[in-house]
């Protein structure tokens, strides 16, 4: 059985790949992964947003039966790939990106484990409408580490494929 550990466990993980990423060549960092897709650093830069605002809005309002307004996806990744596009650095995308998942970790770790059972609604839905589960703490970052899961499969296969052609 999954368990919060286990889901922090993920996330730290998470974090170390993202270490790992310092090797990828500068340009290729910002190269987009396929036509009409973002690059590397808009990817990187999107789910750090995500952690920001998630330690901001989403996590303060976590209480039982709470009915939590969630930002607009769009919204905040246009601003997420705007600030990757804006002349910063690839160590300062990693760095950001770093420190903002730690810092989540350190909040998760301080969240008691019976807590992780808290269910709320979303824009007034008690189901989450992509895993199918009810609107929880857990559930909620369960389906952030799918997430990153996501977007790691998708800079994983980029990489290889630049490399089987380079």
């Amino acid at each position: 059985m999954y368990t919060v550990n286990d889901l922090i466990n993920d996330f730290e993980q998470y974090k170390e790949w993202v270490v790992s990423l310092q090797r990828i060549e500068g340009k290729l960092f910002f190269e987009p992964i396929a036509e009409g897709k973002w690059s590397t650093a808009e990817i990187i830069t999107h789910i750090a947003f995500w952690d920001e605002y998630i330690m901001a809005e989403m996590l303060p309002k976590m209480k039982q039966d709470a009915d939590i307004s969630s930002i607009d996806f769009d919204t905040l990744n246009q601003k997420a790939s705007a600030y990757a596009l804006s002349g910063i650095s690839q160590q300062q995308v990693i760095n950001e990106q770093v420190h903002k998942r730690e810092e989540l970790i350190s909040r998760l770790k301080k969240i008691p484990h019976d807590d992780f059972s808290i269910t709320f609604r979303i824009n007034g839905e008690d189901i989450d409408q992509y895993s199918g589960y009810p609107n929880s703490i857990f559930n909620y970052f369960c389906s952030f580490v799918w997430h990153d899961n996501h977007h790691r499969r998708q800079v994983e296969e980029f990489l290889e494929k630049v490399e089987m052609l380079g």
